[in-house]
């Protein structure tokens, strides 16, 4: 079904933009509309009198260097969101929660603890095998074995003990028969329906993911049940997706999705100009160069994503473990003026870290202060007067931690930046050797307190080269989450926001960005909720 085009924004973020236009923008799905009808073959198909009407997409992405198994891994470019489902999903436009692989939303007992669920019959795998209720059992646990945001699914019965490996079964979660089963959490957990809909709660077969073992993701070891399956994957250069013919939905509109790993934004838009590519996601460092490009000012779209971009440090360190030199580098940094230059003015600068896109955001904080005068101070007080540190970052985060570079230089602070491949940027932060970095997290849930607590609740956070571990911060997550009524959920959302920006200072929020993309006339129905969804896409004949 096509998408509503609320997210085809089409310029980027006027200076004046208030809150609640920027929220606006943000719900939904970003559509690029087609009215021109596909480009003719090449000249020797031509000849040959040959003439494919495939309905073939060709999308340039950047090249995650990662397993598509999103149990083990957040790096994605939306294979698993294409080829694998979970059990309900967020509406694109309304984000509401809706059924996927089940006949209808799960009924919830009166006193909240209980959801019981029905599979649509008849769900096939890839490879042809039916899903049933023993899959789903599988999934959530092995999510856990996995530790895939595993703060989030310990609300389930027996989901500590799975993580803490005492036990190798949720003890909530009970099988009736082959589509229908129950989940019983500890306490109440109101997002809990919201988390369900996130990747790593997608559902694999039980039988296809244990034959592959340590392979699952690599490779063609990865199998679904969404509307394309992997045709093809050399890992390094091309990915192939071809249409599933027994999609429960009915077949999807491509016939065919090729992938191509292209790690530079600017070759990536090179090829988008030579007619190689169809879609890709482009640097906002670049949106002046192509915006004067006629060849493709037209294809632009901007996606407004519930995305916050922040520098993250390793509060290991010794140098970053004094609050007062953490909120220095706060204070150092001019957030408008880097929106306007540096991201051409397609961001706003952060009042906290929750964006206004998401729920129960902070909508009446003001822009963090800029006033470099007091973080020399603050420097000074804390007997800080050397800092000095490398910053590890990706090609395409260069830009916005040179201008940070910049601005700490002119407190006294030297940062040296170094640009590293994707691979080793994970690799560097999941093992906790990232000093400091730059990164962009999306929310998957568009729940506040979720989208925190995804990178900075004490367990996770050990994983992300931050190393927080605050009390105070994971209480305040731990109440909005058991929270029954809107207004103390937001309340503790909030206090958590402040506790980790304005008290603690244990990352530094920078801006909520907008990220520009292209896509080729004659396509139509593009989603996007963080990375690109294809089942609703249709192409010209």
């Amino acid at each position: 079904m096509p998408s509503s085009s609320r997210l085809a924004i089409s310029r980027p973020l006027p200076k004046s933009l208030t809150r609640r236009s920027f929220l606006k923008g943000a719900l939904g799905s970003a559509v690029a509309a087609a009215a021109v009808a596909a480009t003719a073959c090449g000249s020797s198909d031509a000849a040959s009198g040959f003439q494919d009407t495939s309905a073939i997409l060709k999308v340039g992405v950047e090249n995650p260097d990662a397993s598509f198994d999103t149990q083990t891994t957040s790096l994605t470019w939306g294979a698993s969101e294409n080829i694998c489902e979970t059990l309900v999903s967020l509406n694109p436009d309304t984000l509401e929660v809706e059924p996927v692989l089940l006949t209808a939303l799960p009924t919830v007992s009166d006193d909240g603890l209980t959801y019981s669920f029905e599979l649509k019959d008849n769900v096939k795998f890839h490879d042809g095998s039916t899903m049933t209720a023993k899959d789903v059992q599988y999934s959530l646990t092995r999510l856990l074995a996995q530790k895939a945001e595993a703060d989030s699914f310990v609300y389930i019965e027996g989901g500590q003990e799975v993580l803490d490996g005492t036990a190798t079964e949720l003890s909530g979660f009970t099988l009736v028969d082959d589509t229908h089963f129950t989940i019983k959490l500890r306490q109440v957990y109101s997002s809990f329906l919201n988390m369900l809909c996130q990747f790593y709660a997608s559902i694999y077969p039980e039988a296809a993911c244990e034959a592959a073992g340590s392979d699952w993701g690599t490779g063609t070891n990865f199998i679904g049940s969404g509307p394309y399956k992997l045709e093809s994957n050399d890992d390094s250069t091309e990915v192939v997706l071809k249409a599933f013919d027994d999609y429960h939905e009915g077949k999807p509109g491509l016939d065919e999705i090729d992938v191509l790993y292209i790690d530079d934004a600017n070759t990536r838009m090179m090829n988008y100009k030579n007619g190689d590519i169809d879609l890709c996601f482009f640097s906002t460092s670049l949106l002046e160069q192509y915006k004067a490009d006629d060849a493709v000012k037209d294809d632009i779209v901007y996606y407004t994503p519930g995305s916050t971009q922040f520098v993250n440090l390793n509060l290991n360190e010794p140098q970053f473990q004094d609050a007062r030199v953490r909120q220095a580098l706060s204070l150092a940094i001019n957030r408008q003026e880097l929106c306007d230059t540096v991201l051409s003015g397609a961001a706003l600068p952060c009042t906290g870290f929750i964006p206004p896109s998401v729920t129960n955001s902070d909508e009446g904080a003001e822009v963090l202060e800029y006033d470099p005068d007091k973080a020399r101070a603050l420097l000074e007080e804390a007997g800080a007067t050397d800092i000095s540190f490398t910053a590890q970052v990706r090609s395409q985060d260069q830009a916005v931690m040179v201008a940070l570079q910049s601005y700490w230089s002119a407190i006294g602070v030297n940062c040296e930046v170094q640009t590293i491949d994707a691979g080793l940027w994970r690799d560097s932060r999941s093992n906790g050797s990232l000093v400091a970095t730059t990164v962009t997290w999306s929310t998957l849930s568009f729940i506040g307190v979720e989208f925190m607590a995804s990178y900075f609740y004490s367990t996770n956070a050990s994983q992300r080269s931050s190393f927080y571990d605050s009390p105070e911060f994971d209480a305040h997550v731990d109440a909005a989450r058991a929270a029954t009524t809107d207004d103390v959920a937001k309340e503790e959302t909030i206090a958590a926001d402040r506790q980790l920006v304005r008290t603690d200072y244990a990352t530094i929020p920078v801006d909520w960005p907008q990220t520009p993309y292209v896509l080729r006339k004659g396509f139509d129905g593009l989603s996007i909720l963080v990375n690109f969804h294809f089942k609703g896409m249709t192409k010209s004949a």
